[in-house]
């Protein structure tokens, strides 16, 4: 079976328990039948193909064996199936194994970003491990990162990142190379790394084309200001980037085909640390 067809029967599975956990919680009491034609509705708006009776039975199974479900099975006095007491699978504590990979995740992102904004995700393991009375042991390193330098401009990332999220134009003072200060009003769209520095791709207010900054240009603190946001309507930031090595694409330029010629002792690092993603190997000379 294919990655994405099992990760979608995972949804499938995560799906269905959810909705028989509201339906065995509910008030209402249903037979075999019954809970199935309320599963099988609850999966059809949801796009989902309904299921059969024996699957039910099945989940019902993992749902008392996995989550610990009371569940009342039909009797000839009470036909019904339901939860005998109050509970909920979204109610279940997280396990210390379950907070441990979710440190080493955390770990590893670090480690690859040097992003301060996964402080906040660490936070939020901290508040879990207090919630369960538990207290994961650090884990010995078991992946080592090139070491990069900051990239140029870091400090102003979370800032901005807040301003795209909530959809808030800043005014910043910028200070292009060589170039007098300025003061701009940016409506930001996407935070972009390239080679160690950090760009936003933003408009500047009054303006009807894409602009690209250099965050270690601008000058001071950003300043949130109470000014309608202007949509995204310029590029699409899941394609912009498919035909360019870099961060700007110079005004109506299309994209060409680039052909070149390798010296043989340099071939391999080109083959295995493609230039772009777009290359293809054409002819092998000897």
């Amino acid at each position: 079976m294919k990655r994405d067809a099992i990760s979608h029967q995972r949804r499938n599975i995560r799906l269905r328990l959810e909705i028989l956990d509201e339906l065995l919680s509910s008030l209402k009491r249903r037979n075999y039948i019954q809970l199935l034609d309320a599963l099988g509705e609850s999966l059809e708006l949801r796009g989902e193909v309904p299921i059969k009776i024996r699957r039910l039975k099945d989940d019902i199974k993992h749902l008392e064996d996995e989550f610990g479900a009371p569940i009342h099975r039909p009797t000839k006095k009470d036909s019904n199936i339901y939860y005998t007491e109050k509970f909920s699978i979204k109610n279940i504590p997280i396990e210390d194994e379950e907070i441990s990979l979710l440190k080493d995740a955390i770990n590893i992102l670090k480690k690859a970003t040097n992003l301060k904004l996964l402080g906040e995700v660490d936070d939020i393991i901290s508040k879990l491990e207090n919630r369960i009375h538990t207290n994961v042991p650090e884990s010995a390193t078991m992946i080592a990162f090139e070491q990069h330098t900051e990239a140029l401009g870091r400090e102003y990332f979370e800032d901005i990142f807040a301003a795209i999220k909530t959809k808030s134009p800043i005014r910043i003072t910028y200070q292009p190379f060589h170039k007098e200060p300025k003061e701009l009003i940016v409506h930001p769209y996407l935070l972009k790394e390239y080679r160690n520095r950090w760009f936003l791709l933003g408009r500047e207010d009054q303006k009807e084309h894409l602009s690209i900054f250099r965050l270690d240009s601008i000058i001071g603190k950003l300043k949130n200001i109470s000014k309608p946001f202007i949509e995204n309507d310029l590029f699409n930031p899941e394609t912009y980037f498919n035909n360019v090595i870099g961060v700007t694409i110079p005004k109506d330029a299309k994209p060409e085909v680039v052909e070149m010629v390798v010296f043989a002792n340099s071939a391999e690092y080109i083959r295995t640390k493609p230039i772009h993603h777009s290359q293809i190997i054409k002819k092998k000379n000897k």
